[in-house]
């Protein structure tokens, strides 16, 4: 399965993978990535991303060792063009929904509650199901699926 990683977890995963300071909870994210994994990104959630320069430079580096997806702007707000006309979300964070429908990505990493609550909301997001990574006792979450395709 694809990962979708939130802006606010980001600078903590990738500011320095597996470096000194790096939360334990993260370590499998960077292991898996490492081991074949990807991120998904797109649309408002690129454009967070790429604000913070470690972030941009990891990024950078998935991309080239062929472990990031960059999905199509248009894509993501087509998608969020349909969340809002389903009555929207509890969160600020209609854009990362619309990329996991967009994208087929259904793994969030996100400190968010509000957007965790909408990514686990089936009328949002269904077949399969979101799920959220917070812990490294998560790291079962960190698979390919053929939502995703991958």
């Amino acid at each position: 399965m694809c990962l979708i990683v939130d802006a606010n977890q980001a600078a903590l995963i990738f500011g320095n993978p597996g470096g000194a300071g790096a939360p334990a909870a993260f370590a499998p994210i960077v292991r898996w990535l490492g081991a074949g994994g990807c991120i998904v990104h797109g649309g408002l959630l690129s454009e967070e991303l790429s604000r913070v320069a470690s972030v941009r430079r990891y990024l950078v580096q998935l991309d080239r060792a062929g472990r990031a997806r960059r999905i199509a702007a248009d894509l993501v707000e087509r998608e969020e063009e349909e969340i809002q006309r389903l009555g929207g979300t509890g969160s600020n964070d209609a854009h990362v929904i619309a990329l996991a429908r967009a994208s087929g990505a259904r793994t969030l990493c996100s400190a968010d509650q509000l957007l965790h609550a909408d990514f686990k909301n089936p009328r949002l997001l269904a077949k399969p199901r979101g799920a959220v990574y917070q812990l490294a006792r998560h790291r079962r979450l960190l698979r390919h699926t053929s939502s995703c395709g991958r």
